[in-house]
């Protein structure tokens, strides 16, 4: 199993902080392909969990501590993107299940970049699909960076970028900069009501890394053996 080194401990610690996020709530209803909620019973068996799942990476769960986050983005048309970095906001009823993942490079003490990814459900199939339409738009409308009501060190994205689309018409690649050089990428992908996001950054956060589609594909083939 990968032995996470402080550099990277610290580096998963502060994107928890960005993805802060109670992991429980109110539970009921069974989701489907045809596009219901998925039920918090549901997204546990869904969510990537052993090296199984993804051989060579490790695979830790990951405890929210707050509510939904209560960033708000100063310009209402930007507030998709900071919902993705506090994915409570969007989840229905609180069923989300998070997870830290790393893939340790051969001969090094630390991984070379933490993944995390958070597996929740919305509403409905059309309320992950507007998510996702209004994420898009918020790209392309707050590129140049934008305030939010945050305190400290992320009460300012310096920019926002949108990346080649790997995922198909549901998914969303977008890299993103805060005012103090922090660099995380994310990639957002919709299934049904299930939307899975997950972000990506080396240890510093200094660099943008991408976020493997082997991670992304082997999460929607665990999802679409539950949902069907």
């Amino acid at each position: 199993m990968v032995a996470f080194g402080n550099r990277a401990t610290v580096a998963i610690s502060m994107t928890a902080l960005l993805l802060t996020t109670a992991a429980c709530g109110e539970d009921g209803g069974t989701g489907s392909a045809e596009g219901n909620p998925l039920s918090k019973a549901q997204l546990s068996d869904a969510v990537l969990t052993t090296q199984r799942d993804l051989p060579g990476y490790a695979i830790r769960e990951v405890s929210g501590s707050g509510a939904e986050g209560s960033a708000r983005a100063i310009k209402k048309v930007c507030q998709p993107i900071i919902d993705v970095t506090q994915p409570g906001a969007t989840a229905y009823q609180k069923r989300l299940i998070m997870r830290s993942i790393a893939k340790k490079p051969t001969g090094s003490r630390n991984p070379a970049a933490v993944y995390l990814l958070a597996l929740l459900s919305t509403e409905s199939e059309a309320a992950a699909e507007e998510f996702v339409k209004d994420l898009k738009s918020a790209i392309n409308a707050c590129d140049s960076g934008f305030r939010t009501t945050s305190t400290g060190i992320h009460n300012k994205i310096r920019s926002v970028t949108a990346n080649k689309v790997r995922f198909g018409e549901g998914g969303v690649d977008f890299s993103l900069e805060y005012r103090t050089g922090v660099k995380i990428r994310y990639v957002v992908v919709q299934d049904g009501a299930a939307l899975t996001n997950i972000s990506a950054q080396d240890q510093f956060a200094h660099t943008y890394m991408p976020v493997p589609e082997e991670i992304v594909d082997a999460q929607r083939r665990r999802l679409e053996k539950v949902t069907g």
